[in-house]
């Protein structure tokens, strides 16, 4: 993001990334995923690199809520300083805590979840799936993160 507004652009999404997707293998490969599937509809996206911080949200969990609006009000400053307004995650977790803990700290975005984005992508035709044929008429379920389904109504 700073190298972006070095040059005078802006990102159409910010991409946050969050701590699975950064330090647990299984996760880095989600992460490498959204980025090609990103790169590959010409998504204009950026991420914050070393000034994102965790959310705050494992703080708030465990009812340490001093902690988790100190780190969140230091994101929201990183955020709103970059005038972000669309945010992405793959983490349920991160997901959550941007769209309904952090508006109201300030922190107002519009937070979609890497699904969302991709349902988005395939339904406006920027994204096609191979074989897709193999799968038409057949139902497909996939493994609720409680954020997602039973806390953001997000199926």
């Amino acid at each position: 993001m700073a190298e972006m507004m070095a040059k005078g652009e802006t990102a159409d999404v910010l991409f946050w990334v969050g701590c699975a997707g950064s330090f647990d293998d299984r996760a880095k490969k989600i992460t490498k995923a959204l980025v090609k599937i990103l790169n590959h509809c010409n998504v204009k996206f950026a991420v914050l690199g070393t000034e994102e911080s965790c959310t705050g949200d494992p703080a708030k969990r465990a009812g340490n809520e001093f902690t988790f609006q100190m780190q969140a009000m230091m994101n929201i400053q990183v955020l709103n300083g970059y005038e972000v307004k669309k945010i992405v995650t793959a983490c349920p977790h991160c997901f959550n805590t941007l769209k309904n803990e952090y508006p109201e700290l300030g922190g107002n975005y519009e937070v979609v979840h890497h699904t969302q984005l991709i349902q988005d992508l395939i339904n406006t035709g920027k994204l096609a799936l191979e074989g897709s044929q193999t799968y038409k008429g057949k139902k497909i379920t996939f493994h609720d993160p409680c954020y997602l389904g039973r806390a953001n109504d997000v199926y």
